[in-house]
């Protein structure tokens, strides 16, 4: 037993010694070792040996949106991390729910850190200032012009205007709609021998289509129109402003609300009216039964809805199976003296702001991301809906995608071609836009407010609207 540990012991001095012998550097300073393949260059006259190429590490941007990804994200992301696979860059979508909590957790991750690159940014302008404010956006303006991109010309001047804040980008609108068309039963307007209205109608036509579109009683009843009192009141604010111009909401100087004006009362009275004679849900109706446009009008239980937005619900008919064509017609006008703004192209309004986190490690990727997305990248999302806003885009291609699938379930598509081509052309070149301020987002909670009590009946057309003027003008002083 005692030679087998001398033996050990004799094994271990020996491989010791062979170590030290390996490790002798002539008593320098001991060097870190260099793993192969990343040799340090030194200076010399001859060529240096060739050494392999350290591959790019793949930056992954993670980015958040307010839609489903089956509604073109998907395809958008694969198209993306297809073409950029060698450029080292790939992306990642996750949805979230655009409501107030949806909005309040992106606040709490865009604040916490760099989980979120890019994001997409809903509801206007007011949304946007506040995460200006609070620091959570990168301004995009020097880097866009190093990349040769203006805004101004790509997306035109009066749709990137309102995002300028003191001459600098932090975001960039991608897409057009307009708030102030409506959707529509073709199939019901041609059993009622009505004549798709696609270029503008009068509160005397509409109420007479809508006399001739209310069926049955009770359960079997199918109304007229939904206006979507218990759904965001955009739709109402932009169809019965639209005829009063730039002067939609405020008079010239932006100084007072322009409410007590005949075209707000006719247009409320006309809501009143066509709720009073049944032709419309009630805003207590929609509260009460949940009404939606899925429920009401995708379920054939309403001839109209406002919510133009939903072009991508009605074109999913796996998920809303319906066998009718729906057709895009704008929101009536008071009289014929308003025809000539009936397309209300001066609402054609341009959203779905596209962001980076300030506090991204990747600002340059995002910024390229960006670009691409908006010229010719979002083209997926067409098919949902979401009309792109690039001056590039060729429009005349959305017909077919907005329809593409739908045509074996419904004849001539999910979308009547000829209502969607007048929809897609109003607003091209419109160089004006409607007057803004700082307090819109106070006066359209007052509009909405005063609104509900008329439509309640708490109080009567003039005195809400006179309620809606006072409170709203003493928000401007």
């Amino acid at each position: 037993m005692k030679k087998k540990w001398i033996a050990l012991f004799l094994a271990l001095v020996m491989t010791l010694s062979l170590a030290a012998c390996g490790g002798n550097n002539g008593g320098q300073q001991d060097t870190p070792s260099t793993p192969a393949g990343n040799t340090p260059s030194t200076p010399s006259d001859e060529t240096p040996a060739t050494t392999p190429e350290t591959p790019k590490e793949t930056v992954t941007l993670k980015m958040w949106g307010g839609v489903q990804g089956e509604y073109g994200y998907d395809t958008l992301v694969e198209n993306f991390n297809k073409e950029f696979a060698d450029k080292g860059i790939q992306v990642e979508y996750t949805r979230y729910v655009n409501n107030a909590d949806g909005n309040l957790q992106l606040d709490t991750y865009l604040s916490a850190g760099s989980d979120i690159d890019i994001f997409m940014c809903y509801g206007g302008t007011t949304r946007y200032y506040n995460r200006v404010d609070a620091g959570l956006c990168l301004d995009l303006t020097d880097e866009l012009t190093a990349r040769g991109f203006d805004p101004a010309e790509e997306l035109g001047a009066t749709n990137v205007a309102p995002y300028a804040i003191d001459g600098r980008y932090y975001a960039m609108p991608t897409k057009t709609d307009n708030k102030a068309w409506m959707m529509v039963n073709a199939d019901m307007f041609k059993e009622a021998g009505i004549e798709l209205p696609v270029n503008g109608w009068t509160y005397a036509q509409f109420t007479d289509a809508c006399q001739k579109l209310t069926k049955g009683e009770g359960l079997d009843k199918t109304y007229a129109v939904r206006f979507c009192f218990a759904d965001t009141k955009d739709y109402l604010r932009a169809g019965m402003g639209s005829p009063l111009g730039i002067n939609s909401i405020y008079k010239d100087g932006a100084a007072e609300t322009n409410f007590d004006s005949e075209v707000w009362k006719n247009g409320i009275q006309l809501l009143w009216d066509t709720v009073e004679a049944g032709y419309a849900y009630g805003w207590d109706d929609e509260v009460a039964d949940d009404v939606s446009f899925a429920n009401s009008f995708l379920e054939g239980k309403c001839a109209m809805s406002l919510g133009v937005a939903n072009i991508r619900v009605a074109r999913d008919l796996e998920t809303y199976p319906h066998d009718f064509q729906t057709a895009l017609v704008p929101f009536p006008v008071p009289d014929e003296s308003y025809m000539d703004r009936a397309d209300h192209g001066i609402m054609s309004d341009a959203g779905d702001l596209i962001v980076v986190n300030s506090k991204t490690q990747y600002p340059q990727e995002c910024i390229d991301f960006i670009v691409w997305y908006i010229q010719g990248g979002m083209a997926p999302l067409a098919s949902g809906g979401r009309i792109p806003l690039w001056s590039g885009f060729d429009k005349s291609s959305i017909v077919d995608a907005v329809n593409e699938g739908t045509t074996d379930a419904i004849e001539g598509g999910a979308f009547d071609a000829e209502s969607l081509k007048a929809y897609l052309s109003i607003g091209t070149g419109f160089d004006e836009t409607v007057l803004v301020t700082d307090k819109d987002a106070e006066v359209e909670t007052i509009f909405d407010e005063e609104l509900q009590a008329i439509m309640y009946g708490q109080k009567s057309v003039e005195q809400g609207l006179a309620d809606m003027k006072s409170r709203s003008d003493a928000l401007l002083k």
